[in-house]
């Protein structure tokens, strides 16, 4: 029984200790709860600088053509035109290559019996008329002188050498018969300028005028036994 009265005894006690603390507590406000700042660790980690674009890309210049045939420039005031035209000029033929070109079968002929390479205009340039040169073309060929560096040595001994066709003949082939040779290269060049309706100079025309003589020879003798 002491027991359970000193209980209530100590139990009293603390009751009536608590009552002014809990009296207190009511007419206190409660303080604000004490919050801790967040630790840091380390320097806080910087935003790299954000990545500048690069500069737009520049429109390249638009290309300019120019042709032979016009140029154009640009002033402050503000754009001419100058135009130039480009001229070609051919060398004139010489009389006689002009002469042979003049005629479509002669000029058919003889271009192709030039050497491959050359021109009628540089074949022919120098020799006197067109049965001399005519003649030495139908030479080299009948001697096999079918290259352009023959037939210009061929034709440099006529012309610049003053070699006659025969001479030229025997220098260009010492075996072959020269004066039989120049006969039959003059008879073609007679025939191909006969065809052409031409005359040549030198001994065709010397041929025609003989036997034109005799023609004529013939006519008065037979007018003569007539009477």
């Amino acid at each position: 029984m002491r027991k359970v009265q000193t209980i209530l005894g100590f139990a009293a006690a603390a009751a009536l200790t608590a009552l002014p603390a809990f009296a207190d507590s009511k007419s206190k406000p409660p303080a604000a709860p004490h919050v801790q700042a967040p630790k840091t660790t380390g320097k806080p980690t910087t935003a790299g600088k954000p990545a500048t674009s690069s500069k737009p890309a520049t429109a390249s210049k638009p290309t300019t053509t120019s042709s032979k045939a016009s140029s154009t420039t640009t002033t402050k005031s503000g754009s001419t035109t100058t135009t130039t035209s480009t001229t070609t000029t051919t060398p004139a033929l010489n009389p006689i290559a002009a002469k042979i070109s003049s005629k479509p079968q002669l000029n058919a002929k003889i271009t192709g019996m030039l050497p491959g390479g050359i021109s009628l205009n540089r074949a022919s340039n120098g020799f006197k008329n067109q049965g001399q040169f005519i003649a030495a073309l139908h030479a080299a060929q009948n001697l096999g002188c079918v290259t352009v560096t023959c037939f210009m040595k061929f034709k440099a001994d006529m012309v610049q050498n003053g070699m006659s066709l025969g001479q030229a003949i025997q220098h260009a082939k010492a075996t072959a018969n020269a004066t039989t040779e120049a006969q039959h290269a003059q008879s073609q060049a007679n025939d191909d300028l006969s065809a052409a309706g031409s005359t040549s100079t030198g001994q065709s025309s010397t041929s025609t005028t003989t036997t034109q003589k005799n023609k004529n020879k013939k006519k008065i003798t037979q007018t003569s036994g007539a009477k």
